[in-house]
């Protein structure tokens, strides 16, 4: 009697299938299949400004924000509309009028905030995902083309942490054979406090082609120390973006599914309880992702070609800037070494 390997069962039920007029189902997942195969093989056509434009919306990433994130994204105009620039002139500013000023000039609430960590302005809500643009700049350098897409978002919240000693599963007497003989400490022993607020928060993700092909996906998550450890650049390897064991997935062909932690926004390349840093007291700072809205960023992308500080114009005007994009610190004390209300971050690009 012969016996016939599974994988040739396989086959052969795949391919009598295929061949049936009734498998039409069967058909139609092999055309998307086919047809996400091309897709991804597009990379550029070609250097013009349309050229780039319509690879940057095709490569444009689906940023997940967290399941019941209160600080949404939202566009530059719409923010201006609810800030004062201080250090500087016009007071009241569009993208079109903000000027270029310089490193002392800040944007403030209209709103002011009581407290270090207090949230009244509405603005900090910013838009529905659905409405909200998201920036693409973009380099030729000649062999490499690279295109940062820049989120913007009104407002970053902070990280809750221990003001004094945290204690994390500590047996405070004797051991026998390993197990503690009395109640185990957990938690902190001096309050909590939210750390690390700031009005105007600015976070990126870079698409790179290499020769006109997609070549890879670069991941921002918070400082370079972080970002060196989980995100940096993740190289295309034919249907996904790869770091050692860490993958960025694509959805509907070409582009990238990626996380923004609740709250602070950092880039992630999937869900999860994210650690990223250990403090002196023993506890820990950590990104929480999770696949709520997906913030579909092709379909209101607004792409520009990079160009020095004072000359982007018209609606990119804004990328000028050279102030903070919020409210100045408030409330830093030196044992923690971090403001409860830091100073807005600056703008793109960088």
């Amino acid at each position: 009697m012969m016996v016939v390997p599974v994988r040739w069962c396989l086959l052969l039920m795949i391919v009598t299938f295929h061949s049936s007029p009734s498998s039409g189902w069967l058909n139609n997942i092999f055309k998307k299949i086919r047809e996400c195969q091309n897709k991804r093989k597009v990379g550029l056509t070609g250097r013009s400004h349309a050229d780039i434009v319509a690879a940057a919306k095709l490569w444009a990433p689906v940023v997940r924000l967290a399941v019941g994130e209160e600080w949404k994204p939202s566009s530059v105009d719409y923010f201006l509309q609810h800030v004062n620039l201080r250090g500087g002139s016009p007071t009241f500013v569009t993208p079109s009028t903000l000027p270029t000023c310089n490193s002392n000039c800040y944007l403030e609430t209209k709103t002011p905030l009581s407290c270090p960590s207090c949230r009244e302005p509405a603005v900090f809500k910013g838009q529905d995902p659905a409405s909200a643009p998201a920036y693409a700049i973009y380099e030729d350098k000649g062999s490499v083309v690279e295109i940062t897409y820049w989120f913007f978002f009104p407002y970053n919240r902070g990280k809750r942490a221990c003001v004094g000693l945290y204690f994390d599963n500590v047996c405070p007497c004797v051991k026998a054979w390993g197990h503690c003989l009395c109640p185990r400490i957990n938690g902190c022993a001096g309050g909590y406090s939210t750390f690390g607020n700031h009005v105007g928060d600015w976070e990126h993700v870079k698409i790179k082609f290499n020769n006109n092909k997609i070549y890879s996906i670069y991941l921002s998550i918070h400082d370079s120390e972080i970002t060196n450890k989980y995100g940096g650049e993740f190289l295309w390897s034919g249907s996904q973006f790869k770091k050692g064991d860490r993958t960025v997935y694509t959805t509907d062909c070409t582009h990238p599914q990626v996380y923004a932690s609740k709250g602070s926004h950092g880039i992630w390349p999937n869900t999860g309880d994210h650690v990223y840093k250990k403090l002196f007291n023993g506890d820990k700072l950590k990104d929480l992702c999770s696949a709520g809205t997906a913030w579909k960023t092709a379909d209101n992308l607004k792409v520009v070609k990079m160009a020095a500080k004072g000359q982007f114009t018209g609606e990119f005007s804004f990328l000028n800037f050279k102030g903070r994009w919020g409210n100045r610190e408030r409330n830093c004390p030196k044992l923690i070494g971090q403001c409860v209300l830091e100073n807005g971050p600056g703008g793109p690009p960088k």
